[in-house]
């Protein structure tokens, strides 16, 4: 609950320097320098990506975190995965895990599976590749559902 908080806050944060981005970029582009009206439409635009970024992070977050609850605990038991005091896997028992995930997403590719390869992917810290694992087991369960 205390992540969603900071991530609210965060957000919240973001949003308002954004804003302010927005309010200098208009007034930059009053400005009769065309060099200056450049600089404010740059400023424009950057809030808008930014914009688009927190959204897209924010519904993955919420995605991966609707799936992971979808999933039986024992899944996550069967891994395996012996964890060091800081709570991070240790290199040895998160490679067993990724030889026996790797083979059920082989023999069986659905969502429970791939979600699961994401774990195993996060805790050999291949984050890109954990992330790509868990946006596919987030696409095979949406159309599961529907």
């Amino acid at each position: 609950m205390t992540t969603k908080i900071w991530i609210g806050a965060m957000t919240a944060l973001s949003v308002l320097y954004l804003g302010l981005m927005l309010q200098r970029g208009l007034v930059l582009i009053l400005d009769p320098n065309w060099l200056v009206k450049t600089l404010g439409l740059a400023l424009l635009l950057l809030p808008m990506f930014a914009f688009w970024a927190i959204a897209r992070e924010i519904g993955f977050g919420l995605a991966s975190e609707k799936v992971a609850r979808k999933m039986p605990e024992e899944s996550f038991e069967q891994l395996g995965l012996e964890l060091r005091p800081s709570g991070k896997a240790t290199k040895e028992s998160a490679s067993r895990a990724f030889e026996v995930v790797s083979a059920m997403v082989e023999t069986q590719p659905n969502w429970q599976n791939w979600f699961l390869l994401g774990v195993v992917y996060e805790a050999n810290g291949d984050r890109s590749r954990a992330r790509s694992a868990i946006r596919k087991a987030i696409e095979l369960e949406r159309a599961e559902v529907s």
